[in-house]
């Protein structure tokens, strides 16, 4: 049972206003995105299916994380038998194996690539074919105007090798909008 929320799916929302929308709008409607998946995560969980269609905006400009039914408990070592779940685009490679080694790091990947497609209308290449060869463009190549922190955030978000990307949503969250180091950053409590 979930909290019924009405409004439209960010998917929905996009299509409404030509297939994507500024860096500005983008990094104001994930703020509480990444907020509520940090909370998350301190409850030793990972969601594993973020994407415009699991991101609800209500009629009062609410956004809200749904469809929780593939969120799992992860342990810190990461080896636990998990189901395949993925959507081409927003998932990676640890997500297309059962013994892949998932954690905060693999929302991160899903919530920057939802970034991704706002700011430049296009989901980016599936994770899987972009380990022998990076075919991901830059946003600024999409003619995007985008402060090279945010531009440099989000890829970084969205590398291919776990261990290069942000490791929590604390970290893409100081990057995105707060530079003070994020050990002094206490993030507030979100109800889900």
């Amino acid at each position: 049972v979930m909290e019924y929320v009405e409004g439209e799916t960010l998917k929905d929302y996009l299509e409404k206003h030509g297939g994507k929308l500024s860096v500005a709008e983008t990094l104001q409607l994930m703020k509480p995105v990444v907020q509520s998946l940090e909370e998350v995560h301190r409850m030793n969980l990972i969601h594993r299916d973020i994407s415009p269609q699991n991101i609800m905006i209500s009629k009062s400009r609410e956004v809200k994380v749904l469809d929780f039914g593939g969120a799992r408990e992860f342990l810190t070592t990461g080896e636990k038998s998990l189901s395949i779940m993925l959507k081409p685009g927003y998932a990676l490679e640890e997500q297309y194996c059962t013994h892949g080694i998932q954690g905060p790091w693999t929302d991160v990947y899903a919530l920057c690539a939802t970034m991704y497609r706002c700011i430049t209308g296009e989901i980016p290449p599936e994770s899987i074919g972009r380990i022998r060869g990076d075919r991901l463009k830059k946003i600024s190549e999409f003619g995007v105007k985008c402060p090279s922190n945010i531009e440099e955030a989000i890829l970084k978000g969205l590398n291919s090798d776990r261990k290069e990307r942000f490791q929590s949503m604390k970290e893409l969250y100081v990057q995105l909008y707060d530079p003070v180091s994020y050990t002094h950053l206490t993030l507030p409590t979100i109800r889900l």
